[in-house]
């Protein structure tokens, strides 16, 4: 019996089925599964074969039929119904029992003796007594089913900041580890506000780029690896990893833009060997400068136990006789008026 790939459940949920020899399927057909939940519909997304499975891949049941017009009422009417009484009821319950829980969407199987709704919480939550009740205030059977953020928001069905409608409804399957090394390869803001998505976890779209990024550092030194450019020992001080430059400092302290094509270098530095690299020459650098410390300690010492030469007294030149000042005349005594002889009367 051959194999299919369809996608079916509001999570968008891909996996395996069986095809009946008698059924002819292509690509986005529209079809009855017989899933573990119950019966749905589903969307064919490969054609019928024998695919090689991996160790994560299972077969999730059978595909019954084409999707008849009776069969696609029935969905539409199942997705257009008014869930508000099940969302009022589970967030009064949710109060009532004190859960951290929080309603996301409600689902209803195409037989319509299933509701499935699903919610988001921080924790693992015990919900036992919780269904019980909404069972009976309802009088439904209903099954909840924990989702995590990102599948949060794929049942939100919202656009991201880029205008598209999110990666994760559109057309990603499986959700792929995302780490914020990603975003220190690529440069990129590490402002959670910027890289952070809809469901507040690092944005599905880092990945995208990150082979590339990958494929391309192997051509690249190690930011702080020792390189040669122009005959001089440098080290990389900054790499642009798509514009294939290296920003190289040389001894002098000047700093060069060089494409990495002009300089050498030594691969396979691992991250230890930078940080050696850099403990040693900062251990260099410091040295150089506590020897020229030294060598001006020493200089600025001999210079203060050198005997300072005497300083000449200047000589005290005498005034000019044309500065000396005129002394003033002394008064006549009488003794001198006497001395002097008596003129003749006219």
């Amino acid at each position: 019996m051959a194999l299919v790939l369809a996608r079916y459940s509001a999570l968008r949920t891909h996996e395996y089925f069986k095809v009946p020899k008698d059924l002819t399927l292509k690509v986005n057909d529209v079809v009855v599964l017989r899933t573990r939940r119950g019966t749905e519909v589903g969307q064919v997304k490969t054609l019928p074969g024998d695919p090689n499975l991996g160790p994560r891949d299972s077969v999730a049941g059978e595909v019954l039929r084409r999707c008849t017009s009776e069969d696609s009422e029935k969905f539409r009417q199942a997705r257009g119904a008014d869930y508000r009484h099940i969302k009022r009821a589970f967030r009064e319950l949710v109060a009532k029992h004190r859960l951290p829980m929080r309603y996301e969407l409600t689902e209803t199987l195409l037989a319509g003796d299933k509701t499935i709704v699903y919610f988001s919480s921080e924790d693992r939550v015990d919900f036992r007594d919780f269904v019980r009740d909404l069972n009976e205030k309802l009088n439904a059977r209903i099954e909840l089913r924990q989702v995590g953020a990102r599948d949060a928001a794929r049942l939100s069905g919202d656009v991201g900041v880029c205008g598209f409608e999110l990666c994760c409804i559109s057309y990603i399957i499986d959700f792929v580890p995302v780490g914020m090394k990603m975003a220190k390869t690529q440069r990129i803001s590490l402002d959670p506000t910027k890289i952070s998505g809809q469901c507040g976890r690092l944005k599905c779209c880092l990945k995208y780029e990150d082979d590339l990024y990958n494929e391309l550092r192997k051509t690249m030194p190690q930011e702080g690896q020792p390189v040669t450019c122009n005959g001089a020992e440098c080290h990389a001080c900054n790499i642009d990893i798509l514009g294939q430059q290296v920003n190289v400092e040389f001894p002098d302290g000047k700093r060069q833009v060089m494409p990495v094509s002009e300089i050498s270098f030594e691969g396979g530095w691992s991250e230890k060997d930078i940080r050696r690299y850099r403990r040693d020459r900062k251990a260099k650098q410091r040295a150089e400068k506590e020897a020229r410390d030294a060598a001006r300690s020493a200089r600025m010492s001999s210079r203060m136990s050198q005997p300072r030469p005497a300083v000449p007294t200047p000589e005290v030149q005498a005034d000019s006789p044309a500065d000396e000042p005129e002394a003033p005349e002394a008064p006549e005594t009488p003794e001198q008026e006497s001395s002097q002889p008596d003129l003749p009367a006219s």
